[in-house]
């Protein structure tokens, strides 16, 4: 193509966490590292698009934190997860909670860079970004722009865009006033070496479509699918681990008015977003985390927060858009 495609992200903003989360693992100590492997999303997620906060640079990598071959009383807690005052995975998008405004000085709202030609690296979004090579090219066969593999931090990723205006006919590339929808898939694999001596393999993939981008459209609507995974080992104070982490999610019918002069928050759809993780450190009995995050937005100023982290359930809400999560 003419010019360089560039993806950018729209899932900057991590929300702030709380370790205060509890867990009644027979081993405390493994079963603490198994919840703070929940803090952040697994490596897979800086690449692909979804409503985690994730970063694939090495030195994101998860490694387990405080302890020794001596530590076996489990009374570091200093990482016990995110807790029920955050979201995990590295938080949940600012693109999704409605923290990017419209209007003049200020950008054209949440995603509004997703999939355009010749992005502003001034982007009002936090975003992640990767530019594409020239040999992008529209395929007949596909009627999408496919892109050829790259590499990035030890990373092998593939990538493919989808454009269409108003009436849903295909475009070869976007237009910044006819472009109505844009959907990207994303695919990466890898192995990354981190923290000197550990390494990590990583897999992962997204499917994510975002429609209401055209001139004159009233909303913005995102649906799309994600999953990663990463699978680590090495030693941390000369003591061997390994850890297994997988995550995922789903966005159906998000729903984001476009309003002048402020940011404007979802008002329809559901995020359900959902993270587990194996830790063994040393001859220690495997441990377990698991968590699930389902997000309800329903035209009120107040999203619904359904949490169940590790079998206990709690429901939550959160004033959008960039109140505090708090759960009864």
């Amino acid at each position: 193509m003419k010019n360089p495609l560039r993806i950018l992200f729209a899932t900057g903003g991590a929300v702030l966490m709380v370790a205060c989360a509890t867990d009644n693992s027979t081993s405390p100590l493994a079963s603490s590292q198994a919840a703070a492997a929940l803090i952040t999303a697994p490596l897979s997620f800086g690449v692909t698009n979804s409503s985690f906060v994730g970063n694939s640079a090495p030195t994101n990598g998860f490694v387990p934190m405080g302890f020794s071959a001596n530590e076996n009383d489990g009374n570091n807690n200093e990482h016990e997860g995110p807790g029920w005052g955050g979201f995990m995975g590295g938080g949940l998008g600012e693109g999704f909670i409605g923290g990017i405004g419209f209007g003049p000085g200020i950008g054209r709202g949440p995603f509004e860079n997703f999939g355009r030609q010749e992005a502003d690296d001034n982007d009002t979004e936090e975003s992640h970004s990767f530019d594409h090579s020239d040999n992008c090219a529209f395929s007949t066969t596909t009627n999408r722009v496919e892109c050829p593999t790259m590499t990035h931090d030890g990373l092998t990723i593939t990538r493919s865009f989808s454009f269409l205006d108003a009436k849903g006919a295909v475009q070869q590339a976007f237009d910044t006033a006819t472009t109505n929808t844009v959907n990207i898939k994303k695919s990466v694999s890898g192995t990354i070496t981190h923290h000197e001596t550990v390494t990590s393999k990583v897999n992962g993939s997204s499917d994510l479509t975002v429609a209401g981008l055209a001139s004159g459209s009233t909303q913005r609507t995102v649906n799309g699918t994600s999953a990663g995974s990463d699978e680590t080992s090495g030693t941390r104070d000369t003591v061997a681990f390994t850890a297994s982490r997988a995550a995922g999610d789903t966005i159906t019918g998000l729903v984001i008015p476009i309003q002048n002069d402020h940011p404007t928050f979802p008002t329809a759809g559901t995020i359900v977003r959902s993270m587990s993780a194996t830790v063994t450190i040393g001859s220690k009995t495997p441990s377990t985390s698991s968590r699930r995050e389902v997000i309800t937005f329903d035209g009120s100023a107040t999203a619904k927060v359904v949490i169940t982290h590790d079998g206990v359930t709690k429901n939550c809400t959160k004033p959008l858009p960039h109140g505090r999560l708090t759960c009864a």
